[in-house]
């Protein structure tokens, strides 16, 4: 569907949602799951409910880009190794300010930062993951919001919005038990923090720490910070 999609985006250069459900003779859940893989990878921009192709794509996510080149430029290398290492150990910005020439707001924004990171790249992992095997999505509420799981090779993602396909496999016996071991674990570690804010972006921090040491999450999310500069 993304490939068929794509072709009459480039061949129409600027259409609307109901413009390809149209052309397609498809659901347009299916059909807005195709276009939020397109937008992602930067083929296509969304502008007042108009799709406008795009001839050169770059990938979505970028953004951070700006952000973190900000930060490595006001901070020194080892300002930004103790608020990488902060992050990791679950040092509250409260604490860690004291450790650098910081504010705990400023903090608050880097650790927001990250959140970010882990979300988009692990979001872009499934979208590259459902559309090579779609799977049916699993939801739960968190503050009032649904919140979508999917596993692939016992790795459980999350995202905002329910992925769509024509053919959706329903999860395994072993997946089942892994996506309830995980739901357990959301529930309880989330219960305990009051800000719902960025929700999204914490689940899927809390799912990048659950089981993990200190040393995998400093060098990931080290080595990702040098994949975005």
């Amino acid at each position: 569907m993304r490939d068929k999609v794509l072709k009459l985006c480039r061949r129409l250069k600027k259409c609307t949602l109901n413009d390809l459900v149209s052309l397609t003779e498809e659901k347009e859940d299916i059909v807005s799951t195709a276009l939020l893989y397109l937008e992602n990878k930067g083929c296509i921009e969304i502008k007042d409910d108009n799709i406008i192709y795009i001839d050169n794509p770059t990938p979505k996510g970028r953004a951070d880009k700006k952000d973190i080149n900000l930060m490595s430029q006001f901070r020194t290398p080892e300002e930004m190794d103790i608020i990488i290492k902060g992050f990791c150990l679950e040092i509250p910005p409260q604490k860690l300010c004291e450790l650098v020439n910081l504010h705990a707001n400023c903090i608050c924004h880097y650790y927001t930062i990250f959140r970010k990171m882990i979300y988009e790249r692990q979001y872009n992992k499934l979208l590259d993951k459902f559309f090579d095997k779609p799977q049916e999505g699993r939801y739960q509420t968190f503050y009032e919001k649904y919140a979508f799981f999917y596993i692939y090779n016992h790795q459980v993602y999350v995202s905002e919005k329910l992925l769509r396909a024509s053919l959706e496999k329903k999860f395994q016996k072993s997946e089942i038990r892994e996506y309830k071991a995980m739901y357990s674990y959301l529930r309880r570690v989330e219960s305990h923090n009051i800000n719902e804010f960025y929700m999204f972006y914490r689940l899927a921090e809390y799912i990048w720490r659950r089981c993990r040491e200190y040393a995998y999450l400093y060098k990931d999310l080290k080595q990702n910070l040098l994949n975005i500069m």
